[in-house]
């Protein structure tokens, strides 16, 4: 029998693959026996198709298999008597195709070895020739290790979502929710522990860790990928589908129970990590402040709208770097500090001429006198002021500016009237404070250490700065984690004023609360997160 490897992904063996019939009609292998072709043609066969096509309708309803994303398959049964009995034949869906349109005649049919035994008619609208889904290696796998009688590849939001609150897990784990009894093996005071594996280019690359997340999990019935979606198996297509529903509704329940600040791992579902807060609604009933008990003993701090007015920083700060960056650079040209300065410039500005950034203009060569070079300079700068960019040659640059205000006592820092306050405290019952902003390490050492409120940068345990990452990227936070040594990200808090950076440190697993002060910006209509207008209010 001759062998194809391309139309049905590759990782399955032994796939041969037909041209499409010039007569319209599903293309069928004429190698096959006519035992083999009479069961291609018979009712179960076409009933299972047509199952299917029905399936794929209200899996995409539910927003599983949107975008011509997502799959399904099931195994062929044949009906005596009214007893159901396995075929060796499986139906499967076909990949890039708009899953709500699907027609019966769209439908894959394979051997229980992975050989394609009938293909699909093209379509002209479609614009390319049918092609078996990508999944189809990881249903094969599936179908062999689990004795399974349906699969579902679902891209729901939930699947997606909840891989993305901790980065680092392995495991989604909940407990104590009724729709756990619905996932085959569990009851209600019973773990369920779903393996996550890392997301690939292609979804066929996915057999290797997908089939060790099966021999390590053998109890599971889906495998999530992560930042991609989830596989759901059953041994019938009712089993699949009950489990699928049952799967995203206690996905779902997880990221709302998150959002509330609520664990949902544990039997109580208390408040994480023994958080102890009172929602602000509250405030209808009772009239005293709202007060967010933390445990947690690492604290991360945002500055500009968080420990710090962000008037301070735009009328202050930018302005003092803006009027003094000519002279500064006129006055340190020939230090080994400004011209690492100036390089980074060049190197951000290129970028900026290469992207066509408006303001940017192209900085000279030494060669042609330090004023001209200074003058392109000093354009450059002050077009990323006014754009308020979070280059790291922009900041560090700035940093050295202000470096020399502070140093001249031309001004002090601002910090709001409950920051020193919280710090004492906090240094006082031993939570370690660290400080996450644009600005550089240097610039935020010098603005707690020459505050309103005097040297509070004793009360500090360490700065992070954009060389650990930009602030609105998971990944920062993770890094941020690494450094400071923290195996549980749940153990750190995080506080500041920009939404974007709360969804990025969340998705790391950091606590998150939003600092609500006057002058910032305005929030997100149900952004989820909780909200403080003092550091007051976060007590041990």
């Amino acid at each position: 029998m001759a062998m194809n490897m391309d139309g049905c992904g590759s990782g399955v063996t032994g796939v041969q693959v037909q041209q499409n019939g010039e007569d319209g009609r599903v293309s069928v292998s004429p190698l096959l026996n006519e035992e083999v072709y009479l069961e291609l043609e018979s009712k179960a066969v076409s009933d299972t198709k047509a199952l299917a096509v029905e399936l794929c309708r209200h899996f995409y309803s539910l927003g599983w298999l949107s975008g011509t994303g997502g799959s399904f398959t099931l195994r062929v049964h044949h009906h005596h008597d009214a007893v159901s009995t396995p075929s060796h034949l499986i139906v499967m869906s076909p990949s890039g195709v708009q899953k709500e349109r699907m027609v019966p005649e769209d439908m894959y049919v394979l051997s229980s070895d992975g050989f394609i035994l009938t293909t699909p008619v093209f379509k002209s609208y479609t614009h390319a020739a049918p092609k078996c889904t990508d999944c189809a290696p990881l249903f094969m796998k599936v179908y062999e290790m689990c004795n399974a009688g349906a699969v579902i590849h679902s891209h729901g939001m939930e699947s997606c979502l909840i891989t993305m609150i901790n980065p680092l897990s392995k495991e989604f784990r909940i407990t104590h929710m009724e729709m756990i009894k619905g996932i085959c093996g569990h009851g209600y005071h019973d773990e369920l522990v779903v393996p996550i594996i890392k997301n690939t280019a292609h979804e066929g690359e996915l057999l290797e860790s997908l089939t060790e997340a099966i021999r390590a999990y053998p109890k599971t019935t889906a495998v999530l990928v992560r930042n991609h979606g989830v596989f759901i198996w059953g041994d019938s297509w009712v089993s699949a589908k009950t489990q699928a529903e049952c799967y995203h509704y206690l996905f779902d329940a997880a990221i709302k129970l998150h959002q509330l600040g609520l664990d949902w791992s544990s039997p109580r579902h208390g408040p994480i990590r023994n958080i102890v807060f009172f929602l602000s609604w509250y405030h209808i009933y009772f009239p005293f402040n709202l007060m967010l008990f933390i445990v947690q003993h690492f604290v991360l701090l945002d500055i500009e709208g968080t420990t710090t007015p962000a008037s301070f920083v735009s009328d202050v700060l930018f302005p003092y770097a803006h009027d003094n960056v000519g002279k500064h650079l006129a006055a340190t040209y020939d230090s080994e500090e400004a011209q690492n300065d100036i390089n980074l410039l060049r190197s951000q500005v290129q970028i900026d001429l290469e992207q066509g950034v408006i303001g940017a203009v192209p900085i000279p060569l030494d060669y042609v006198g330090k004023e001209l070079v200074i003058a392109s300079l000093v354009a450059n700068v002050t077009a990323m002021i006014r754009a308020d960019r979070k280059v790291t040659s922009l900041k560090q640059l700035q940093g050295h500016i202000w470096r020399t205000g502070f140093q001249s006592n031309e001004f002090v820092a601002i910090v709001f009237d409950d920051v020193a306050e919280a710090l004492a405290r906090w240094n006082a019952s031993g939570t370690k404070v660290y400080i996450y902003s644009s600005v550089i390490r240097e610039a935020q050492q010098l603005l707690f250490a020459n505050s309103n409120y005097g040297n509070l940068k004793k009360y500090l345990c360490g700065f992070f700065d954009s060389t650990v990452g930009n602030k609105r990227e998971t990944r920062s936070y993770v890094e941020i984690l690494k450094t400071v040594g923290i195996d549980r990200p749940a153990d750190m808090l995080f506080v500041t004023d920009d939404f974007l950076e709360a969804v990025a440190a969340a998705a790391a697993g950091l606590e998150v609360i939003l600092s609500i002060r006057p002058g910032n910006g305005s929030l997100p209509q149900n952004h989820g997160f909780r909200t403080i207008e003092s550091l007051l209010e976060i007590q041990h």
